[in-house]
């Protein structure tokens, strides 16, 4: 199958900065090729509807106009990747005229056209941008169902180092196989498997009484013992994974895995391990569709997706 990344465009400044960064990356990798699509939007989508309801027509944009502004974002879109060496044999240029809902009109794309992988640009954030609520950029990643999405939030940090972050079982399975296949071909990253160990769990607390020494040592011993059986299941899967790396040609020197646990919980671990690290790219799992629901409000994925600063974050979708 030919691998091929879907990235979206909106002709914004942010945005063509996305494309320079992602270009920049992605250019070495020769087996991948870009499919570039720009949404042209109806003005009447842009307005509120009572102010459209009686002159819809008035407020479309003609077919011609639409043509024209596509065609000035494609070909700037397209001057900026090969003015960072991406090839153009490698890029395909698409618009979608009418649209009404840019981030469906993207997930749709996607889907026709079998691409796994989406990316693209975060525009500026104000205060309601910064909840991501209705962005563009946050339904992408929450509705594309069994799809990858990549947020560059510009400008990225340029590092070369790449942040795994793995949970466990299935989900870290997926993750690591995706990172080899799609991050592994670019020259030149260091990786860092990064797995968050939770508290100790409740089981393990005091009953509501002072322990005496044989409690408290025997306390302490299941304790350790839960900790060691943690550990020793996240080196397994993180080993399997470090194996995807080198399989695709990843010198071992330029991985390593880190078990740490969870201080002030796991999305505010991973942002401050992401802005002390300065990573390029931070990859993690989006449970996307569980039991037919966009991942939660709350949940770590959408938490980081919210506060990442300067890094490309890839949300693989596990199921």
């Amino acid at each position: 199958m030919e691998k091929k990344l879907l990235l979206a465009v909106d002709g914004s400044e942010r945005g063509l900065e996305a494309v320079s960064v992602l270009g920049d990356i992605l250019k070495h990798d020769k087996e991948l090729n870009l499919s570039v699509l720009h949404c042209v939007q109806q003005l009447a989508s842009l307005l509120p509807g009572e102010l459209c309801g009686e002159v819809e027509e008035t407020c479309r944009l003609p077919y011609a106009q639409q043509e024209k502004v596509g065609h000035t974002v494609l070909e700037e879109t397209r001057r900026r990747l090969l003015e960072v060496g991406f090839p153009e044999d490698r890029i395909q240029f698409k618009t979608r005229l009418d649209s009404m809902d840019p981030g469906q009109d993207i997930i749709s794309e996607a889907r026709e056209s079998g691409i796994r992988s989406i990316a693209l640009g975060r525009r500026g954030r104000n205060t309601l941008e910064g909840l991501l609520i209705g962005s563009v950029s946050s339904k992408v990643a929450q509705y594309a169902k069994d799809r990858a999405v990549w947020i560059v939030d510009t400008p990225v940090h340029q590092t070369r180092r790449v942040l795994v972050a793995l949970e466990g079982g299935p989900d870290s399975r997926t993750l690591a196989q995706y990172a080899a296949e799609l991050i592994a071909p670019i020259d030149g990253l260091k990786y860092t498997f990064l797995h968050l160990m939770p508290p100790v769990p409740p089981t393990f607390w005091d009953d509501g009484h002072i322990l005496g020494p044989t409690e408290q040592k025997d306390r302490q011993s299941r304790i350790e013992k839960w900790a060691s059986d943690w550990i020793r299941k996240v080196e397994a899967f993180m080993s399997d994974a470090k194996e995807m790396l080198k399989e695709r040609g990843v010198p071992e020197k330029h991985i390593e895995t880190r078990v740490e646990t969870t201080k002030e919980g796991v999305a505010r671990d991973l942002l401050n391990d992401i802005a002390s690290a300065r990573y390029q790219m931070v990859l993690m799992g989006k449970k996307s569709f569980h039991e037919r629901k966009p991942f939660l409000l709350g949940s770590h994925a959408n938490k980081v997706l919210q506060a990442v600063k300067g890094a490309i974050l890839c949300l693989v979708d596990s199921q």
